[in-house]
């Protein structure tokens, strides 16, 4: 059951915009955390997965967009596991030619489209709460995996950086991380406390800011979170956006660091660190963890839309 590279290890980035002031960067290599449901899809399933194991349900049923990273990592989970999935699509109907949907069938997942005003509606919609009421012994996993009990899983972010990077004072530590739902920079934000400075970048200029987030803080741990900053610069405007010069930043720290970012989270804030670098946001002597959330296989679904031709498990 137990993750392999627990702690997930750190890789010094030497080449960086702000190395000549003695600061230090380093990725936080959470992509490497487990070999089927990698980054913080794991940190928010790890909790589901032993409830399965221990009888407390049957199987995982989720919510998911025709390319959901999250419906990939479930599906992913069940086959690796050996637990039933079933996921409510965003859409009139499956698209099996989509490599996502296409994979998650092939792992045994059962898919159920609906209207997109039913997936809108979520719990609120009567189409969506039949479909959930046919499945009332599968874990009930909201869309993203976000939850309480997956926000006070990914506490365990904070603890390894804060082990890993001891001797580090509380203003030179810095923790960076990318967002969807905003459920796992919750709990790293909570894990952190005063030891350091959190920044959000937000993968889309919606859907998470400081109100989100904190209340993902509250229902799960019942007290507002310390301090963070929300980083909303660098969405390049929407969800998945092919941006040229985002790819061509992508392929050079490729090049000069060996590790892959993700197109839509990873990617985004990296390019907001070493801008925020060029601009000397941060003091000299910093120390910069980047957490790397994982998502690689979202570059199939940039294949897919988009002809970007980059192999995310080659190295």
């Amino acid at each position: 059951m137990s993750a392999i590279n627990m702690p997930s290890p750190l890789t010094l980035i030497t080449d960086h915009p702000g190395h000549s002031r003695g600061i230090s960067l380093y990725m936080k290599r959470d992509d490497l955390l487990h070999p089927v449901v990698q980054g913080n899809k794991w940190r928010k399933m790890e909790p589901a997965i032993k409830a399965i194991a221990n009888k407390q349900f049957e199987g995982i049923i989720t919510f998911g967009g025709p390319f959901s990273n999250h419906l990939h990592a479930v599906a992913s989970a069940g086959r690796h596991f050996g637990f039933p999935t079933a996921a409510i699509i965003r859409g009139t109907a499956v698209d099996t030619t989509n490599p996502t949907l296409s994979f998650a069938q092939q792992c045994g997942m059962e898919l159920i489209p609906v209207l997109k005003k039913d997936y809108d509606a979520a719990l609120s919609s009567p189409a969506v709460q039949h479909i959930l009421n046919a499945y009332q012994h599968y874990l009930h996993l909201p869309e993203g995996g976000a939850g309480t009990s997956a926000v006070r899983n990914c506490v365990g972010i904070a603890k390894e950086i804060l082990e890993q990077t001891t001797g580090v004072a509380a203003e030179n530590r810095f923790v960076a991380i990318p967002a969807g739902t905003g459920s796992t920079a919750a709990g790293l934000i909570e894990g952190m406390g005063t030891l350091g400075k959190t920044l959000v970048f937000p993968a889309a200029p919606y859907g998470v800011d400081e109100h989100r987030i904190q209340q993902y803080i509250l229902d799960a741990f019942g007290h507002s979170g310390p301090p963070f900053e929300v980083v909303s610069d660098y969405t390049f405007g929407k969800f998945a956006v092919f941006d040229p010069e985002l790819m061509r930043f992508v392929q050079e720290f490729r090049h000069t660091t060996e590790i892959l970012l993700d197109p839509i989270y990873t990617s985004k804030m990296m390019w907001g660190l070493y801008d925020l670098l060029k601009q000397g946001f941060f003091p000299d002597m910093a120390v910069i963890v980047a957490v790397h959330t994982g998502g690689l296989q979202g570059w199939e679904g940039f294949k897919e839309r988009f002809g970007v031709q980059i192999d995310p498990y080659s190295t």
